[in-house]
């Protein structure tokens, strides 16, 4: 029988297809149907009308991650090339996913007018098949590696483990184990380690995630073997953990020789944790193992008054509170974690294989939660507390000196400030460097400026002893903090640092400072400072000398902050941060204010003027006077210059910045003061003090002003005058 081939049942056979088949119409920008088959609708489960309506806006209905590839397509059509083929994501009627792969030709162009023909069809099913396939190839390469030894994996949908290892033979054999999380069995683990591994494997059910293990499984009776099993577990399409797969290693060999060193008599006789030498020894060789760039932490724990518990109460009750903290901390920290005693109250943890700093940084707030003893003497409480300080691991140092310095240091500054807490060494710039490495330098999204920079950058200068170290986390913070390319100070060899100190965006990395790039970059800041004596912004449609034209072209500079070092009249070097190709700097008012407070500061330290000279003296005091209810300046009477202002002037008196003289910032004078009141310091008597009220012009209030040595020095001594607001009681 002959088959009607009319146009009215051809039409129909097409709106039956399967497929979508879809004319549009494309001109000025604008995508129109024009013909579309009902298969097309019933694919999405649309109505002709909705589906018409879908079309008109068809990109508002593409994943945004897909739009760039959808775009490319309709460009390439037009190219009239042959066969475009597209996959995208699209929404459909009942608000569901689903994979959409798209065939489109050019059919016919009128001037800019051009008609595209397209088959589309639902490819969901295939997409879920691939994206398994990879699961299953991503965890077949992590297999792969594990060659030779007992091979994990552990499929959360069905609660089966299954281990495979080889026989004598090279055989490979399997253990099934059904049930596994929801009845589980611990009888080939051993029992000390059955908690921890049960932890670790809930953890890693979690979410998607690595982590390294160390534990024993019975052989016989009494007999064990020591395993690593290291371990990642996988996300499955449905948006949760499905796969747990990793490899077991054999490491009983190098766990009996740690053992020979703890028979060695290795353990704190008190506590029963590794003694100091033990602790020392095995952070050590924890820290060689560590290359693979995971996180580690070094944790020194101080007890608080404790040689004042000691000699009140006795040694027998001092031993039981050393007794109790070790214990506590054994109870805190995992098994593959190294906890110690250093001294008679200082204990040591070395935690390994941390996933972010925020790990060390909970950890350390527990201890200082946990570790705290009110004791009863004759009537009188005595209170034990803990001060903690942390360093991390590869960021502050890759020895256990390094290591063990920089938490001592922490440790130090806790102590400075009251005790009772834990400091993460550098924790401003710990977070600039963690950033860095999370999210390729783009900090805008990672790093909390709720504190004010100024705080951090001074919290750097006083931590760190190394003042090209400190510096160089002070232009990295201010660099992340104000989205600059590129930081530095270059200096002469008058400066108490090395020739320049340089932070660089990754995006706009120059490679290594030479010599002849040294002395190009000293040339032009000396012709800067010639023009540009201050804090200045600059531009490259602003210069006019040929020499910073070439050295701006060059560098690939746009624009520049420039703030030069100068120490009685002379250049000494500058402070500069640069935007570099076509992002022009644009800072608001309050955030130059900032920045010039942040330079003045920068500038104290490296030139070494007032108190920076003697900051480490000063860091209990400093952070006594920040905390004061009164208004507060260090002042060098010789000089007349303020070497420090605490917090309430810097918030009520933003004008008032560490550089300027007393009387012109608090007297709006010239010239000193007739009657100074610091004039009126014996030189001869470090407890001399006098008190006058006097009208303070940047407060603009009248003020009781008391002053006193801070420093008693024949020269260059150091005076402290603190200020009470007394314009009320004055007035009336």
């Amino acid at each position: 029988m002959a088959i009607d081939l009319s146009i009215e049942n051809f039409s129909s056979m097409i709106d039956n297809v399967i497929a979508g088949i879809c004319f549009f119409e494309y001109e000025g920008g604008e995508l129109t149907p024009i013909f579309v088959n009902e298969g097309f609708f019933r694919m999405l489960g649309y109505t002709r009308i909705q589906g018409m309506k879908y079309l008109e806006m068809i990109e508002l209905c593409i994943i945004p991650e897909d739009i760039p590839t959808f775009k490319q397509a309709i460009e390439d059509v037009l190219k009239d090339d042959g066969v475009v083929d597209v996959e995208f994501r699209t929404v459909t009627a009942s608000g569901g996913l689903r994979w959409l792969h798209v065939r489109g030709n050019l059919y016919a162009r009128e001037g800019k007018k051009y008609t595209i023909v397209t088959i589309i069809e639902d490819v969901s099913e295939r997409k879920i098949v691939e994206e398994e396939l990879q699961r299953q190839a991503e965890r077949l390469h992590i297999l792969s590696e594990a060659e030779g030894e007992k091979i994990l994996d552990y499929n959360a949908k069905t609660d089966v483990m299954i281990i495979r290892s080889s026989d004598e033979y090279g055989m490979a054999k399997d253990e099934i184990h059904g049930r596994y999380m929801e009845k589980f069995q611990t009888q080939t683990i051993y029992h000390e380690d059955v908690a921890y591994y049960k932890a670790v494997m809930d953890s890693l059910l979690k979410s998607p995630k690595h982590d390294t293990i160390e534990f024993r499984i019975n052989r016989f009776d009494e007999d064990y073997t020591w395993y690593q099993a290291n371990l990642t577990s996988l996300l499955g399409a449905e948006g949760y953990v499905t796969r747990i797969v990793g490899r077991m290693i054999n490491i009983n060999d190098r766990k009996m020789k740690e053992m020979e060193l703890l028979l060695r008599a290795e353990k704190d006789a008190l506590t029963g944790i590794y003694n100091q030498g033990a602790a020392e020894q095995l952070i050590r060789n924890s820290i060689e193992e560590g290359s693979d760039g995971s996180l580690s932490a070094l944790m020194i724990i101080d007890l608080d008054n404790f040689k004042e518990a000691n000699d009140l109460l006795g040694h027998a009750n001092g031993d039981q509170l050393l007794e109790k903290t070790a214990g506590i901390l054994q109870e805190m920290f995992k098994g593959g974690d190294i906890i110690g005693r250093i001294g008679g109250d200082e204990f040591i943890v070395y935690m390994r294989n941390l996933s972010t700093i925020s790990d060390a940084d909970e950890m350390a707030g527990n201890i200082v939660k946990n570790v705290k003893y009110d004791l009863d003497f004759e009537g009188q409480p005595i209170h034990v507390t803990c001060s903690v300080g942390v360093a991390i691991y590869p960021y502050h140092g890759d020895t256990f000196e390094a290591l063990f310095e920089k938490a001592d240091r922490a440790v130090y500054t806790v102590k400075a400030n009251g005790k009772d807490g834990y400091r993460v060494y550098h924790a401003a710039s710990t977070t600039v460097y963690h950033a860095n490495r999370k999210v390729g330098y783009d900090m805008s999204k990672t790093l909390d400026y709720e504190r004010n920079i100024e705080d951090q950058v001074m919290q750097l200068l006083f931590e760190d002893r190394v003042l090209e170290s400190a510096l160089k986390s002070a232009i990295e913070l201010m660099t992340a903090k104000y989205q600059f390319h590129r930081g530095y100070i270059c200096g002469n060899d008058s400066l108490p640092i090395s020739r320049t100190i340089q932070f660089t965006v990754k995006s706009y990395a120059t490679g290594k400072e030479t010599d002849e790039h040294y002395e190009l970059k000293r040339v032009v800041n000396e012709i800067l400072y010639a023009s540009f004596p201050g804090v200045t912004m600059i531009h490259d449609y602003d210069l006019t000398a040929e020499e910073m034209h070439d050295y701006f072209r060059a560098e690939g500079i746009k624009s520049m902050l420039y703030y030069p070092l100068t120490s009685k009249g002379e250049f000494q070097g500058a402070i500069v941060f640069e935007n570099h190709e076509d992002v022009q700097m644009e800072l608001s008012k309050s955030e130059m204010e900032e920045i010039r407070s942040l330079f003045r500061l920068m500038e104290a330290n490296i030139l070494q003027i007032g108190l920076m000279d003697r900051l480490q003296n000063f860091v209990a005091q400093i952070a006594i006077f920040d905390n004061m209810d009164s208004f507060v300046y260090v002042v060098n009477p010789d000089t007349y210059e303020i070497s420090f202002i605490n917090k309430k002037v810097v918030i009520d008196s933003p004008d008032v910045k560490i550089g300027d003289t007393c009387y012109r910032a608090l007297q709006n004078r010239d010239t000193p003061c007739e009657n100074c009141i610091l004039r009126n310091l014996d030189k001869n008597d470090p407890h001399s003090r006098c008190t006058e009220e006097l009208f303070n012009y940047s407060l603009r209030s009248w003020t009781r002003c008391s002053a006193s040595w801070l420093e008693c020095r024949e020269e260059n001594g150091l005076a402290m005058i603190n200020s009470f607001d007394i314009s009320e009681y004055f007035m009336g």
